[in-house]
Parts: structure tokens; sequence; C-alpha cells
């Protein structure tokens, strides 16, 4: 089998930073933080330090009808991926609709919290939250197309119909690693020869109503009530992530064609690894085994390319932050503390099933312009993080021809990706 170079020709986000991917990395790079505070999560007490998408309205890429059939988060994605096609300039009769697929990570079902909240306030008039009156109340008062509004296929269903792509298409609701996967996935199926382009990518909200409450009663979450400082992956003072959402997509197809059409060239996808393994049997979350693993994959896929740099997962929790470090040292060696390792959740937060992408597209920026993002709030030294993490508040100049980027989910898989230059 001869194995093609993949070419990345379309970038389509839906960010805390907007929906343009210049002003996106612009932002990033001048290391402006979208954390902030969210007083606008309806069923909640108080406010919420989280990293809301802004500058979207859903209306300029969605027609009504496929509209009332989408949770936010679902919308994010549908315009994510129409973003990146229109970006890719690829012409709708360019690829045959059999060698044309889509790739979607996503944490599975996607609620709309409006559609619950009468159902909800029903039930809690006494004071109290009551079962009964909920199911005899409540119930009728929530949206009949609650469920389907946020089925975790819904973008998928949505971005093949809209592309007619009926060539090898694949859901994946990893969560953390959806996006990272999706991108590996097409990859794959791109290069072996299954598909000439794919559009892959993947969509998240950490701040809907029953995630923002599930998270709250975990330790996971940052209780850190400035938002200016709430997110501080590798810090010591780091005591959890900051809950964000957004959506990022992007175009593949073979580096040859793109070449030939006259394609914009982002860069490309040199490698992808996996692996899945939880801290132990009996405690899931990420394990600087399945770090190592997973990034030796994607460098091995990549021709054993060394990376100049990894954009860290920095989940900004005590543990995975410790355990990425030591995954960067299993892998490296002595050579770990030379490779600088930003983390971006610094900056926007944690889009689980977008984060991937998201950090994928910065990367690309950062290959081009040769310019690492800082990690911001990085101020107190940890002796189990004691990598370059980029601490600062601006981009640092570096030379960049490949850079690696990991992600993980909180049940211990883990995903990573080689991209880098075309010259």
């Amino acid at each position: 089998m001869t194995l093609r170079r993949v070419a990345i020709t379309g970038v389509g986000v839906v960010s805390p930073f907007g929906s343009d991917p210049a002003a996106y990395w612009q932002a990033i790079a001048a290391g402006q933080s979208a954390v902030r505070l969210v007083d606008t999560v309806e069923g909640l007490e108080g406010t919420v330090v989280g990293a809301p998408v802004t500058g979207f309205n859903a209306r300029e890429h969605v027609d009504g009808k496929s509209l009332r059939l989408m949770a936010p988060a679902v919308a994010f994605g549908v315009a994510a991926a129409q973003l990146a096609m229109t970006d890719s300039g690829l012409p709708a009769d360019a690829v045959d609709p059999i060698r044309l697929g889509a790739f979607v990570g996503s944490r599975g079902h996607s609620s709309d919290r409006q559609d619950l909240l009468a159902a909800v306030h029903r039930a809690s008039e006494s004071g109290e939250f009551r079962m009964d009156v909920y199911g005899s109340v409540g119930l009728p008062l929530v949206h009949p197309m609650w469920l389907l509004k946020g089925l975790a296929n819904n973008v998928l269903y949505f971005v093949s119909l809209k592309f007619n792509a009926q060539g090898m298409n694949n859901n994946i609701s990893m969560s953390g690693v959806g996006g990272t996967m999706a991108i590996g996935e097409a990859y794959q199926a791109v290069q072996r020869g299954y598909l000439d382009a794919a559009v892959a990518g993947g969509y998240d909200s950490s701040l809907d109503l029953d995630r923002v409450e599930m998270f709250r009663a975990s330790s996971l979450v940052s209780t850190h009530g400035d938002p200016a400082g709430a997110s501080r992956p590798f810090d010591a003072r780091r005591d959890g992530f900051v809950p964000a959402e957004g959506a990022g997509f992007f175009v593949l197809e073979p580096l040859d064609a793109a070449v030939k059409r006259g394609a914009r060239i982002y860069g490309e996808v040199k490698g992808y690894g996996a692996a899945t393994a939880p801290l132990s049997q009996g405690r899931l979350g990420p394990s600087a085994t399945g770090y190592a693993l997973a990034l030796t994959a994607a460098i091995h896929d990549a021709g054993g390319v060394k990376p100049d740099a990894v954009f860290a997962h920095g989940l900004a929790t005590p543990e995975s932050d410790a355990e990425e470090t030591r995954g960067l040292k299993q892998v490296f060696g002595a050579e770990a503390r030379a490779i600088p390792a930003p983390a971006l959740k610094s900056i926007f937060g944690n889009t689980f099933a977008g984060s991937g992408v998201l950090e994928a597209t910065a990367a690309l920026f950062a290959l081009r312009d040769g310019l690492l993002p800082p990690t911001l709030n990085l101020t107190t030294a940890d002796p189990a993080c004691d990598l370059d993490y980029v601490s600062g508040s601006e981009a640092r100049p570096a030379r960049l021809r490949a850079v690696a980027l990991n992600n993980v989910n909180l049940g211990g898989a883990h995903a990573a990706l080689i991209l880098a230059r075309v010259d």
C-alpha cells in the first residue's frame, strides 16, 4: 500500500475568541485569557467561572428548521464544519461523494438546558426538588424533541447530509479525546487511499446546566473565584480545569491533490497514536503510561520525527499534570526539559471533545509563524511538573518544523497527533 501525505486545507472554529481562525490565533499568541464570570447559566445560583463561545449567531450558519433540531453545542459543531469546508475552497463536485468522509468527536448527548428548566422549576416550587411532581407535572413541559436535539451523532448526521459525504464516516463519542481521534482517523483514511477528502473535528460544551452541576459535585473543576487566575496548568496551586465550550474542524486531503488545485495548505498530519491506559485498575483518569504510549505511537507513525514542541493537554488537575509530565519524560528522557510544552487550556479552558482541534488549530498557526503560545498563570513551581511549559503571558519565538499534541479523556483514553509545516 502506498501511503499518501495528508494536508490540512480548511480550518473552522467556533470558540471563546470568535469564529475567525486568524483572530482566534492572535488572541492566543497575545496571551489573552477567555476565562470570565458567566452569569447566564439559568437554573443555577450565582456565577460560574468559564470560557463561553462568543460572537456566534447560529442562524448565520444553520437554517431555522434544522436549528430547531439542535442543542446549542450541536450548532457549534455544524457551523465549524461548514466554516472549514468553505475555508478549504474545495469545489462541491471535486470529490466523488463515496470518496468523501466525515469524522466527528463528541462527548455523547448534548443537552439544551432551556428545554428542562420549566419542568425543574415546577418540581421545585415547594422549596425542594420533588421527583414525583417532576414526573407527573414537569415532564409534560419538557420539549418533545429534547433527547433528539442532543444525540451524540447529530453533528455527523447534519454534516454528512450537508456535504453528501457517502464515504467512510465515524462518530467518536470519546469526550476529551474525541476531536483528536476524529482527526487521526480521518488522516489514516485519506493516507491509505480510502478517501480523497474528509471533514473532521470535534465539538462540546462543558457549560451546559447538567455538566456544570456534575462538575460542581466533583473535585475536577477549579474553585478559584477569580477568572484571571482560575486556569493554571502545571502550577503548584492548580486545583482543576475551567469549563469551556467550542468546536473545531479541519478539511484533510492528499497533499499532491491539494497542491495541484492550488489550495492553501496550513500544514500536514504526519502521525497519529492512541492508547487506553487508566491510572490503575481501580482508578480511571490520565496516566503517564497512557500519555507515553499514545505519543510514542504518533512519533513512530510519523517516521520517528522528533517534535520541536508538545502542545500539552494540561488538564490543570494535580494528578493529571504530574502524570503528563512523567509521560513526556518517558518518551523523551533527558531531552524532555529542552522541549517546550505549552498548555492552551490556561487560555480558553477545557472544551473536552472540542479541545484537540482547537489546540491543533493554534499549533498550525504556531508552525506558520514560529511562535509558541504561553501557559498563563504558571507562577509557582511544582517539583512534579518541572519541564518548560512556556510560562508567561506572551508568545515565544521558536524554530518549529513539527509539533506534537497530547489529549486525554477522564476515563484514561489518550491520543496524540504530529503536525508539520509544508514548505
